[in-house]
């Protein structure tokens, strides 16, 4: 991973700890402000602190994303005999639906709205670099929530803490496209940030550098709504013709100093305990000699079972426990390109880009046809985007969730996540 050491560390260290600070009296989609002799003032908070305290609060449950996702999509167990809600309702064990009070949701979803809470904060610095970047993440934040919970929609977040209008899934993409629009608007409306980034934002810690960012997420959206056109505009604006590696892209840092949090993914694959696996279909199914196959995951000498499923295969997606995790990645991009080309049956255009991806996996090349491109589009995207979040999300858009596997006699493949009780 290209991920390079910053010159200016403090401000980092300093926003996690204002982010920790910030959830004590910050909730999500209720939060209410109030005078605390004792506490940070948001008033006087600088820029600095509430940028670096955003992208602390990212990170935040975001383990409960990732797994959840990872499990309904079958790219994952996670064999946790504390909680077995993990292959219960996730894996709608005979029949079981999701909870909608249960952590597997709540954890990450009011970790999200506090993140959007402080970008308001943000907002109020009146500073145009540091709105674009506020705007961004905004609208990052909502579409997390809203790939949880899809046509159930998402609310909207007041500026003051208050709950907003409940959105249809549509309009929530609207809503984020807009947030991102402005957002660039923004960004492009400044030559300079007066604030820092972290390491995992190397290379797209200025304006210029920004922009391909906030565009590379707009194309994500675009592909959401399948609409080509603005997806293939986006892409031209992002980041994906760079000449930099696959792996080139924004990133979630880590760190063991006090106060910074570890990959939360991260387990020793040859532990004698672990409790998160790969799916044995990762293996089972992929092409002999996919370089992606021993590089993100590794067979283990034993078997660990619980609750009538099977775990063999470590992952090894973070190859530590201070390993980024990615936000979006070139090798997302260039396959989003190609999906912009096969729904325009456009195979000519598609098949180099899907190649390249193939030879990078030492695996050879494949003719595109309007039988085997979008099968081949999504192995691709299963086994270069392991464990980032999407295979659950792409297998529900093309209305492929029948075609995942179920490992036992009752179980059923959750469609959605509903809305949280509270909203």
């Amino acid at each position: 991973m290209r991920i390079s050491e910053r010159r200016n560390i403090a401000p980092w260290f300093l926003g996690i700890v204002w982010a920790v600070v910030l959830s004590f009296f910050l909730t999500s989609c209720e939060e209410r402000d109030f005078i605390d002799p004792n506490g940070p003032n948001k008033d006087q908070t600088s820029v600095q602190t509430l940028v670096t305290g955003i992208e602390a609060g990212m990170r935040v449950d975001f383990e409960f994303y990732v797994r959840s996702l990872s499990v309904i999509g079958r790219e994952a167990y996670y064999l946790e005999p504390s909680d077995p809600r993990y292959t219960g309702e996730l894996l709608g064990k005979n029949g079981s639906q999701l909870d909608p009070s249960g952590f597997l949701l709540v954890r990450s979803w009011g970790s999200r709205y506090r993140v959007i809470r402080t970008c308001y904060f943000l907002l109020e610095k009146n500073d145009r670099g540091a709105n674009g970047f506020a705007k961004t993440i905004i609208a990052y934040q909502y579409l997390l929530n809203l790939n949880m919970t899809n046509d159930n929609g998402i609310r909207l977040q007041g500026a003051d803490g208050s709950q907003g209008a409940l959105l249809t899934k549509s309009a929530a993409l609207t809503e984020i496209v807009r947030l991102l629009d402005e957002g660039l608007a923004d960004v492009k409306a400044v030559s300079s940030f007066g604030f820092s980034l972290s390491p995992g934002f190397a290379g797209f810690d200025t304006p210029a550098g920004f922009a391909k960012f906030n565009r590379a997420l707009r194309a994500r959206v675009a592909a959401y709504q399948a609409d080509i056109p603005a997806l293939q505009a986006a892409l031209d604006s992002s980041f994906v013709s760079s000449s930099e590696p696959l792996t080139y892209g924004v990133y979630h840092s880590y760190g063991t100093a006090s106060g910074d949090l570890l990959n939360p993914i991260f387990e020793v694959p040859t532990a004698t305990t672990i409790k998160l696996f790969a799916h044995p279909s990762f293996r089972s199914q992929a092409d002999s000699g996919d370089t992606r196959v021993s590089a993100k995951t590794i067979v283990r000498p034993d078997t660990t079972t619980f609750d009538g499923l099977n775990g063999s295969i470590g992952i090894t997606v973070a190859a530590s426990n201070v390993s980024p995790y990615p936000i979006v990645r070139k090798e997302e991009l260039v396959l989003l390109r190609a999906e912009a080309y096969i729904s325009q049956s456009n195979y000519g255009l598609a098949e180099p880009l899907i190649n390249s991806i193939r030879s990078a996996a030492g695996l050879g090349n494949i003719t595109l046809t309007a039988g085997n491109a979008m099968d081949e589009l999504l192995k691709q995207r299963r086994y270069s985007l392991f464990l980032e979040g999407h295979r659950w999300i792409d297998m529900r858009r093309f209305n492929r969730l029948s075609q995942l596997p179920l490992d036992r006699a009752g179980d059923l493949v959750q469609a959605q996540f509903p809305l949280p009780d509270r909203e």
